[in-house]
């Protein structure tokens, strides 16, 4: 007796083929990657601005100032909110007066000073005073030295720290320059003479100064520094001024100023360059942070079933789930495993002594009672019924697998 399982089957229905939309697990993950990427070159890019800012444009610094110098500072508050200058010489006649503007003040005032250096000059030298001098200003020098050693005595200027030039003397003795442009200048004598020279320099100085009479706010190191605030968002024009009498002791006078950052500022700056570079990503046609659905064409037949097929169990109530082959293998295999004649059980058994494992163990028993049940007369007409359904040799027993 044999038994088959017919599975049912819907009848066919015929729809038109889709396109599905199938998102993959790479593109999430090249949509996070195209974030951090657009997040990490914003950061970088806003790091070194506000780097060049805070420590560039509006980093601490030391000014070297003069007997009555005016020297000129630009400052936005959009990026700085307050300022502080310090003066290292705290004694009482050598205050620095530091004044706000909200325009840009003149520089239509004059100031004339002299100062008088006894001075030893080494041979093949120089040596003189460093001062900050507006432009305009005007420098006259005169030396009095041994008269054998004035031919080989000239008068110097140094502008910034490479600019140099030499003065023409008058008579041996003396020299003029006219400043040119606001800088640092240092002004002396150098000495070509093969020995070490004495001699007493006077400078006259001519300095254009800043005009402070219309200052909004100023403040004063009578203390040894002072603050000054600065409101949002104005442009401010800093004036730093000092006394007449000058520092006698040393050749060069110089103030610490610091600029303390607006953080708030910062934050804006921030969000706006994020801005600006997704704008910029954005017309470039990359579309970060975003995961798109992919279109694949899948081609879908007649007797493509409209909802995902579940997994089944078979009669062994064996749990099959199934395998991303093709359609004709996942056949074969299905049916390799079920018995040949009932197609409902797997195979557990095999004949011996040919060994086919093709039945059931229930399948493989009803072939061998076949035998003992027949009559004498079926016997002799058919010596060989008790055969292997594969290989049709004589099966003496049956041995279960599981």
């Amino acid at each position: 007796m044999q038994r088959s399982l017919w599975l049912p089957f819907p009848n066919p229905s015929t729809y038109q083929s889709s396109m599905v939309p199938i998102q993959t697990q790479s593109q999430y993950s090249i949509g996070w990657q195209d974030t951090m990427a657009f997040f990490i070159a914003t950061f970088t890019i806003y790091l070194c601005v506000s780097t060049s800012i805070l420590y560039g444009f509006y980093g601490d610094a030391r000014l070297i100032l003069g007997p009555s110098s005016s020297r000129l500072i630009q400052s936005r508050s959009f990026f700085v909110d307050q300022i502080e200058v310090t003066n290292e010489y705290t004694n009482a006649n050598n205050d620095i007066h530091l004044y706000a503007f909200n325009e840009k003040p003149e520089l239509n005032s004059e100031i004339n000073w002299t100062t008088s250096k006894f001075l030893v000059v080494e041979a093949y030298s120089r040596k003189g005073i460093s001062l900050w001098l507006n432009e305009g200003s005007t420098i006259c020098l005169r030396w009095e030295a041994e008269a054998s050693s004035l031919n080989k005595l000239e008068g110097i200027v140094i502008k910034g720290e490479k600019r140099f030039e030499k003065l023409e003397p008058n008579n041996g003795k003396r020299a003029e320059y006219i400043v040119e442009e606001d800088d640092r200048y240092q002004i002396g004598i150098l000495n070509m003479n093969a020995r070490n020279i004495i001699l007493t320099l006077h400078i006259n100085v001519s300095a254009k100064i800043y005009d402070t009479t219309k200052a909004t706010n100023k403040c004063s190191t009578r203390n040894g520094s002072c603050k000054l605030d600065l409101f949002f968002p104005i442009t401010y024009y800093l004036v730093l001024t000092a006394p007449k009498n000058g520092n006698d002791d040393d050749d060069a006078w110089f103030v610490e100023i610091s600029f303390m950052a607006r953080v708030f500022s910062y934050i804006i700056l921030l969000g706006v360059f994020m801005i600006v570079i997704f704008m910029i990503l954005k017309c470039l046609g990359a579309d970060y942070g975003e995961i798109h659905n992919v279109a694949e064409a899948q081609e879908v037949t007649e007797t493509e079933p409209l909802m995902q097929p579940n997994p089944v169990t078979y009669g062994t109530n064996i749990f099959h789930e199934k395998e991303e082959t093709n359609s004709d293998v996942s056949e074969e295999l299905y049916d390799e495993k079920l018995c040949i004649i009932c197609f409902d059980e797997q195979r557990n058994c095999f004949f011996v002594p040919c060994g086919h494992c093709a039945t059931c163990y229930d399948c493989a028993q009803r072939i061998m009672d076949e035998e003992s049940n027949s009559t004498l007369t079926d016997q002799i007409a058919n010596p060989k019924s008790k055969v292997c359904p594969v290989c049709r040799r004589v099966i003496n027993k049956v041995k279960r697998l599981f």
